[in-house]
């Protein structure tokens, strides 16, 4: 089984290559389980965890896969096939029990084991394929039926990693002998698969699990952009808190590359995925994916980044404290401009906690990041999005619609108060049975 660190300031996880082919048996009867296979971790402290959005893919005809923990079923799906003719015209992607089928996993798995058995309806085949991979990290090809699935063909499974030996921090912080966050500015965090892990306090890298191993980070980041930082690549605007050198970002996982080596320039966020636009105000970035494997993040560290509910789209969040959290923090807090507040991001998916952004408030317009960087809006210059059928007039934050002067009518088509086309006219008659009246009335374009 081939094994990967992925790492960013300490060890949190491995990346493993969960990839079996499986023969089933031909003569076996619809519901007997016909072929079974098995993983087992590297050990106690990894395990798959259930909040990592792992699934297991299951390419074959005919088959019903059930997941199994320690003899527990914890998942099945079925997957069928048509004839050779539709197979062919199935769309790209689709993996809802045609050919392809999922078993999302939601519990921390240590070790597992997958029963194979024939559903009697449709085609089948003898050879089934499974793995392990993001639920968003596979795309489905009828095609896939037909080949040899190789580790280097399916992005990699991650192992979430923990310290066994205590349940919790605050067991482990209670047993001072082997509690393993030794350095000074290292901290303690549960782990989702149980037990702890150690990691640098915020603005140190290294070893938290080596005497004094935290050191202050130097590229960790920049509260404001040093002097002429690039702010273009190519045709794409790179706003602060992203920068594309040192001193111009606000955060490490905030630094971009601009590859000069086409003509435009390109902003390239992994070798694999280019950034095509960047918004401040939304708090997202569209990304086109370049032909390779993986998806669009690929090994860098996606804490602080999470998938939208729109495809190409990429959400993310200048540092991981809720708002609250940041806003008593006030060496930290890097919603630095006045008129600007604090917005909490989660994912799409699963309404998970990601972090925070900054935002410019109602009424203004910029980069909240950059101190003085929210400006007001002027918005009786955009009629169009701020509607004023008289005088606007802008204030601070916002703005005020007066009605036209008496005499003067709103022209809809030059936008301003302009002088009235009706003239006021009176007239005089008398009635027998009332006497004498008055009656002035508006008359268009009336001419006594």
């Amino acid at each position: 089984v081939d094994y990967t660190i992925l790492a960013s300031g300490f060890i949190s996880s491995l990346a493993v290559n969960i990839v079996r082919t499986v023969r089933m048996r031909p003569r076996a009867g619809a519901g007997t389980v016909s072929a079974s296979a098995s993983w087992d971790g590297p050990g106690r402290p990894f395990a798959i965890s259930g909040a990592s959005n792992m699934s297991l893919f299951v390419l074959g005809c005919g088959v019903t896969a059930t997941l199994l923990d320690r003899g527990a079923a914890v998942g099945n799906c079925s997957v069928a096939c048509a004839g050779e003719e539709v197979m062919r015209r199935l769309p790209n992607g689709l993996c809802v029990g045609v050919g392809c089928c999922r078993i999302d996993v939601g519990v921390h798995l240590r070790a597992f084991t997958l029963n194979l058995s024939r559903t009697g309806d449709g085609v089948s085949r003898d050879k089934l394929t499974f793995f392990v991979t993001g639920q968003d990290r596979y795309t489905f090809r009828p095609s896939d039926l037909d080949r040899d699935i190789h580790l280097d063909m399916v992005p990699p499974a991650r192992l979430d990693w923990a310290i066994p030996s205590q349940p919790d921090c605050r067991h482990a912080m209670d047993d001072r002998v082997t509690y393993a966050c030794v350095s000074n500015q290292s901290e303690c965090r549960d782990s989702p698969i149980g037990g702890y892990a150690c990691h640098c306090s915020r603005g140190f890298s290294g070893n938290p699990y080596a005497v004094d191993g935290c050191v202050p980070d130097q590229v960790y980041g920049s509260t404001q952009p040093k002097a002429n930082c690039p702010t273009m690549c190519g045709n794409v605007s790179v706003p602060f808190p992203f920068g594309t050198e040192l001193g111009c970002f606000a955060r490490i996982h905030l630094y971009l590359t601009c590859n000069p080596g086409r003509s435009p320039a390109i902003l390239q966020m992994t070798q694999h995925s280019l950034v095509t636009d960047i918004s401040i105000d939304e708090g997202v970035l569209r990304i086109q994916k370049r032909s390779g494997p993986g998806d669009f993040l690929g090994d860098r560290d996606t804490t602080l980044y999470s998938f939208s509910g729109e495809s190409g789209m990429v959400k993310w969040a200048v540092d991981d404290p809720t708002c609250r959290e940041a806003m008593l923090n006030n060496k930290e807090y890097r919603c630095l401009s006045a008129h600007s507040h604090c917005v909490d991001v989660t994912d799409d998916r699963t309404s998970k906690h990601v972090g925070y952004r900054c935002k410019c408030s109602s009424g203004f317009q910029g980069n909240p990041y950059l101190e003085g960087g929210c400006t007001d809006i002027n918005e009786c210059l955009q009629p169009d999005k701020y509607t004023c059928n008289g005088i606007c007039q802008n204030s601070l934050g916002s703005f005020t619609c007066f009605s036209c002067p008496r005499g003067t009518d709103f022209d809809i088509i030059a936008r301003k108060c302009k002088a009235s086309n009706v003239i006021l006219g009176c007239y005089h008659w008398t009635e027998l049975w009332r006497g004498d009246s008055v009656s002035c009335r508006d008359y268009d374009h009336y001419h006594p």
